[in-house]
């Protein structure tokens, strides 16, 4: 069960969204299959320690402040080079950075106020101030996270980051889903649709080229008629044995309106994910590294491919690659972005 430590949203449907302070985490979602029965679709744990003793950092968290990695921990802005945490599992000889480095905003207390929409729909907002020099990136960064529960039973995320000068800012949302609502299956038999898209060809140490490949004819291009598993496995440009992927698509044509990026979903429950945004890549991670060593919600071991996340971002690694879109704000250029997921269920 999830204790008072957590910050509840409930509409009228019933459904219920729980966040924490932690790392401005969305930790549970409680919606209906197509029987009508209410069921948590978010991985996670029950208690804040839990999140903060989980192998698996990044539970719900929003990441950043540049999410995703950074080559060999270095970028260059303004003409002067930036070092930062070496804290990624990839890299030879130097670790890469990842996911904002070692206390990144997924490990920090968020302020925390309840809020109200022009809708009269509940929401929470998180707001952060990241100092100059944190985790090496320059400049003072003031960010505001809001989410809101909506009647139409989804979560609509809205974040803003100003800064006091030059620096990178790449937010996103990391929560697992798995929408059978049972943590002890997996979701390799989810069905994933992509908008239009493109593929962000990366090495083995998970870094960008700085190539797009083209995936309209390949399974990888996860179009909807097969699931997961049989998605990743006849895909020839992936040609891999294990359904282990960790891949970043570009979407060309996503810009300041809000677009549907992504769709999931499972045939059991009827349920069904849909993913808007107005940010220009999407990295889709099937949790291949959990190894059941976190023990989740309801005492059920977190294991391989218990969850996937789903991840609107900028270009993972923009700063090395001048043909990417270029993640750097400054104080007349804030940070704006929209994510919107809507449940329903499959008619």
């Amino acid at each position: 069960m999830l204790h008072g430590e957590f910050i509840k949203l409930e509409n009228s449907n019933g459904c219920c969204a729980y966040f924490t302070e932690y790392g401005a985490r969305w930790v549970a979602m409680y919606v209906p299959d197509r029987n009508g029965k209410l069921e948590d679709v978010v991985l996670g744990f029950d208690t804040v320690d839990d999140y903060q003793k989980a192998v698996e950092q990044y539970h719900g968290a929003v990441v950043g402040r540049v999410c995703g990695r950074i080559g060999n921990a270095t970028f260059l802005l303004n003409g002067k080079t930036y070092h930062l945490a070496s804290n990624d599992v990839y890299g030879q000889p130097v670790k890469n950075h990842l996911h904002g480095g070692v206390e990144g905003f997924h490990k920090k207390i968020w302020s925390s106020e309840l809020v109200i929409n022009e809708k009269k729909e509940k929401g929470v907002q998180f707001t952060y101030v990241s100092c100059d020099g944190e985790e090496g990136y320059p400049g003072e960064i003031r960010i505001a996270v809001t989410y809101f529960l909506t009647e139409d039973n989804s979560v609509d995320m809205f974040f803003e980051g100003k800064s006091d000068r030059d620096t990178l800012l790449n937010i996103t949302n990391h929560t697992f889903f798995n929408l059978n609502g049972n943590f002890a299956t997996n979701v390799l038999n989810h069905v994933l649709k992509l908008k239009e898209c493109t593929l962000i060809e990366c090495d083995k140490e998970l870094l960008p080229t700085g190539n797009l490949i083209d995936v309209s004819k390949d399974s990888i291009r996860f179009d909807g008629s097969m699931n997961v598993l049989d998605s990743i496995l006849s895909s020839e440009v992936l040609n891999v044995s294990q359904p282990d992927i960790s891949l970043a698509y570009a979407f060309p044509s996503v810009g300041k309106e809000q677009v549907l990026v992504a769709e999931l979903a499972e045939a059991e429950s009827g349920r069904r994910l849909s993913i808007y945004s107005d940010l220009p890549s999407l990295q889709v991670y099937d949790a291949y590294f959990m190894d059941g060593s976190d023990i989740g919600k309801n005492n059920i071991p977190l294991s391989k491919y218990t969850g996937i996340a789903l991840e609107p971002q900028g270009f993972p690694d923009a700063p090395n690659h001048p043909n990417f879109p270029s993640i750097k704000i400054s104080p007349d250029k804030p940070l704006l972005g929209r994510i919107k997921y809507v449940f329903d269920v499959i008619k």
